[in-house]
């Protein structure tokens, strides 16, 4: 269906290729692009596609070759919308394949029903979450009904269960329309029963071609150290997953101690009316808490962290550090509260990632400064322009621009969103940092290991409201809730509880 031949690929102003002679057959069925954040996964993909060179600027030889039509899943949905409501965005795909009118609205409807959206024709894009944006944009891709299918990971921002129903439809597509998928993801369990190949991306050059379980688990050890994505589970189950060795390592989680400090914050019958409705939000911080904000898409988490941040207006009282914070000028209460937004291209403000560092932390040391970028593997990318970095490269980047810079509260909208293995980890350990400094971090995610491992307490929004407010370990036990909400017990938790299991079963002598 593909075939790549001597692909090499420079973007402007860059020293080092992106890609680096990399030839590449693809055949009928599925692909995965497998490698570090920054490896030329995304850019591979964009030749694939044929938006390379001619809509996005670079230098390139050697040739893309394809048989059949291209729907491309872009890793961030906004880039590909061009109309204000999700009808019209659905009907201009048709549009393009020349649909008689009369045929559009059954559908746009079977679509929008397809991908879980259901909603009316005339909700604005804008209005949409994260992960609602996802299924969107895959559902504007599906109407143009194409025999290759690109998708940059699909389900980054979909709420647990979602990533799987997701994942199990996209396949089911496939199946009955005999298409061919490559596609880049971070969630490997969720995808790797599906693949045909991996195809192992270091440095901009191809170092592997493996069918995943000649992969996994014989190369566990070796993409881990380097760190690569890799599997929890696959090939095993949780049931079938050996008691000892590199997956079941690390599947042991040791839940952090509860800490927290003096009060900071607190709000009550919180509630706004843009994008999404907060219904009575009643809820308080204390210094030093790691408080994670989990839900279904849509149920609010991202407009509570704006709310809190002050990017929205609302009803209701809302204290920091017992003062209302109508009476803090913005200043003040920025020097105090940091913000992440959920896409990070919302908060640059300088011409290059140096220049970005130099500004948000300009009470720091040269020194400090260096070692920041060195850890979140920026260095290389340090005079380029912010917008110009891989999604993986600009989330490290709005995180960095936050740390260290000893505030009360960081708001958290998704920080590990595109990261790999090795990546999401150094930015954990940074958050980590400035937890035991003594900020309260508020942090949305769908990452429920990152739940085990970090979370002192857990707040579900559940269509607005508050549906739980506890400690890890409770959240888990509430089998209801967590299927209401999307929600699934991390693979650790269930993983403790088969060696539990097994221990009662060992007969004593």
């Amino acid at each position: 269906m593909i075939t790549v031949d001597d692909l090499s690929i420079r973007y402007p102003a860059q020293e080092k290729q992106v890609l680096d002679h990399v030839s590449l057959t693809i055949n009928q069925g599925t692909t995965l692009l497998l490698g570090r954040s920054g490896s030329g996964k995304t850019t591979l993909l964009h030749a694939l596609a044929g938006l390379t060179p001619e809509t996005i600027e670079v230098e390139q030889t050697g040739t893309v070759t394809r048989s059949g039509s291209v729907g491309v899943l872009f890793q961030n949905p906004e880039e590909q919308f061009c109309m204000e409501t999700i009808g019209r965005e659905i009907a201009f795909s048709l549009e393009n394949r020349s649909i008689p009118r009369e045929e559009m609205d059954e559908r746009i409807e079977q679509l929008l029903a397809l991908v879980g959206l259901d909603l009316p024709f005339s909700t604005p894009v804008s209005s949409l979450s994260g992960g609602m944006k996802q299924r969107l944009a895959l559902a504007a891709v599906l109407a143009l009904e194409p025999t290759i299918l690109l998708l940059d990971e699909p389900t980054a921002q979909i709420d647990p269960i979602g990533q799987g129903e997701l994942m199990a439809l996209i396949f089911q597509i496939q199946k009955e329309h005999d298409l061919t998928i490559v596609l880049i993801e971070h969630q490997l369990d969720v995808c790797l029963p599906y693949v045909d190949q991996v195809v192992l991306l270091e440095d901009g050059s191809i170092t592997e071609i493996a069918h995943p379980r000649e992969l996994f688990p014989h190369a566990y050890e070796r993409l881990q150290t380097k760190g690569i994505a890799v599997p929890s589970l696959f090939p095993y189950t949780i049931k079938t997953l050996p008691a000892e060795g590199p997956q079941a390592e690390r599947l042991r989680v040791t839940p952090p101690p509860t800490t927290a400090g003096l009060p900071l914050l607190h709000a009550a019958r919180l509630s706004t009316k843009v994008p999404y409705l907060l219904k009575d939000v009643t809820v308080s911080f204390r210094s030093g808490e790691w408080v994670m904000v989990l839900g279904a898409n849509g149920s609010g988490k991202s407009t509570l962290l704006a709310t809190l941040g002050r990017l929205l207006p609302h009803l209701g009282t809302y204290q920091f550090q017992s003062r209302p914070v109508e009476r803090y000028s913005r200043r003040r209460f920025y020097e105090q509260v940091g913000y992440v937004f959920q896409q990070p291209d919302l908060q640059f403000l300088k011409l290059t990632v140096e220049a970005e560092i130099d500004w948000s932390h300009r009470e720091a040391a040269n020194d400090a400064r260096t070692a920041l970028l060195e850890h979140l593997e920026l260095t290389s990318v340090k005079q380029q322009s912010p917008l110009a970095l891989s999604t993986g490269q600009q989330r490290r980047l709005s995180v960095a621009t936050m740390l260290g810079q000893a505030k009360e509260l960081l708001l958290l909208d998704e920080p590990t969103f595109g990261q790999d293995g090795l990546t999401t980890r150094r930015l954990m350990e940074q958050l980590l940092m400035e937890q035991q400094n003594g900020t309260t971090l508020v942090m949305a995610t769908h990452d429920m290991e990152l739940v085990a491992r970090y979370a002192q307490r857990v707040l579900v929004l559940e269509q607005g409201r508050i549906a739980f407010d506890g400690c890890p370990s409770e959240l888990f036990a509430d089998v209801a809730l967590l299927e209401r909400c999307q929600l699934q017990r991390p693979l650790s938790d269930q993983f403790q509880e088969v060696l539990r299991d097994a221990d009662e079963r060992v007969p004593v002598r």
